[in-house]
């Protein structure tokens, strides 16, 4: 009876299932495939991205060709020498105004500018000023795009930046770095990024166009041209002047050829803890929570307003100041005769006080090298003297040339090293594949 016995199924029963299992499980296969095979790969997509950057900022960056006069005496016999360097600029306004850093500009005696469209314009000095590394120049008319600004203030570790300098004509160097951080003691961006010579007033720009500041000079000086060409950074790290500080002040050296600072009129120094390690052996270690008053100068605002050695300085207009360069750099950037809002302590006591920030005292500037001529009222300017500036384009696109040449030779020196490394390799006994 059917009911009594039990149903055998055979292989035959499950052969039409599994045929259809395998070809929708084939369909899948395929159309992954071919899903995968259109979708072009990720690093072919950054790659994109990358180069699509590079065509938008590039334009907005110029050489800045410098050449400064020097008196120099031998035996007796004086003669005048002259030194070329090469910097980056970016462009700022379309009225010609060009950001760099004062190191590239100082001294200078002629200022020449290189555009990406192969244009040359004179170059004027607007102003430089050398604590803030910042000078800003001016031509008569740029041809092509402005930087647009960014907010350097909103970047974050682990941001990346891609920098380009124009030291050595075009095209641009440029490599891609990693912001770190804001550093304390001189409120700059530190940037992992490995660059070779000349990358003084370099531009750094975000992922998304905007430009977020200028490569620092961390020598301090002018670089000659053969610097440009065989220089480079210690540990892989650069200093970058915050794209908010450069505007602030840029604005001042366009408004008044100068940078006019705001002055509270007070020394302040960092709270120390120390911690014992045995015996006399003490670490001493930045407590972070304000700043302690060691000394408050005559006639400043802050003696108005009665602060004296000994109090603890907490917030200027809300804001947390932990280390004296936060303060300069929070004060400095108000305009004169901003009131401003002071807290701090005194003994256990917390206070608060306005006072209305002065102008900082004109402080004597170091002198320039009795060698070293900025100006000369004898010698014609360059737009005097059209064969000055022919000279000038010709030996520069000399010095290029010269530069490239030896780069092509130093290729061909690695493809033949190279060439060789692979044909010793392939007389080499092969492994057992253990």
């Amino acid at each position: 009876m059917l009911g009594s016995q039990p149903i055998r199924l055979g292989t035959e029963h499950f052969r039409p299932l599994i045929c259809a299992a395998l070809l929708c499980c084939m369909g899948h296969l395929y159309a992954a495939s071919r899903a995968y095979a259109q979708a072009p790969p990720y690093l072919h997509n950054l790659e994109q991205e990358i180069v699509g950057l590079v065509e938008r900022v590039e334009p907005t960056i110029a050489s800045v060709i410098v050449q400064r006069k020097f008196i120099n005496t031998v035996n007796g016999q004086t003669f005048t020498d002259w030194e070329r360097s090469i910097g980056t600029g970016v462009v700022l306004h379309r009225d010609g105004f060009i950001i760099t850093t004062a190191g590239v500009v100082d001294h200078a005696h002629d200022i020449l500018v290189n555009f990406q469209d192969g244009q040359y314009r004179l170059g004027e000095l607007v102003g430089v000023d050398r604590l803030s590394d910042i000078a800003v120049i001016r031509v008569d008319s740029v041809s092509v795009h402005t930087a647009r600004i960014g907010d350097s203030d909103g970047v974050r570790p682990g941001s990346w930046v891609l920098v380009l300098n124009n030291a050595h004509g075009f095209p641009s160097s440029m490599t891609t770095g990693i912001v770190n951080g804001v550093r304390e003691e001189d409120v700059m961006l530190q940037v992992s990024a490995v660059v070779g010579g000349g990358y003084t007033g370099g531009a750094v720009f975000s992922t998304n166009g905007r430009l977020l500041g200028l490569v620092a000079d961390s020598q301090g000086a002018q670089t000659s041209l053969s610097e440009h060409f065989s220089g480079g950074n210690d540990g892989g790290l650069i200093s970058v002047i915050p794209i908010n500080r450069v505007k602030t002040f840029a604005r001042q050296l366009i408004e008044y050829g100068e940078i006019r600072r705001s002055w509270l009129g007070v020394y302040v120094e960092k709270i120390w803890d120390s911690i014992n390690v045995g015996g006399d052996r003490n670490i001493m270690l930045g407590a972070g929570e304000g700043m302690v008053v060691s000394d408050v100068y005559p006639d400043s605002p802050a003696m108005k307003i009665g602060l004296r050695k000994g109090d603890i300085l907490q917030a200027v207009n809300g804001v947390p100041m932990n280390h004296p360069i936060v303060l300069a750099e929070f004060v400095t950037a108000l305009p004169v005769g901003t009131r401003i809002e002071i807290t701090y302590l005194r003994g256990d006591t917390e206070k608060t006080v306005n006072t209305v920030l002065a102008p900082q005292p004109k402080l004597l500037n170091a002198p320039a090298s009795p060698l070293l001529v900025e100006d000369d009222a004898d010698d014609p300017l360059p737009s005097e003297d059209p064969n000055l500036i022919q000279q000038m384009i010709l030996e520069h696109e000399m010095e290029l040339a010269a530069h490239r040449l030896k780069l092509n030779q130093l290729k061909r020196l690695l493809d033949e090293r190279m060439r060789r490394i692979g044909q010793r390799s392939a007389v080499l006994p092969g492994d057992n594949g253990f």
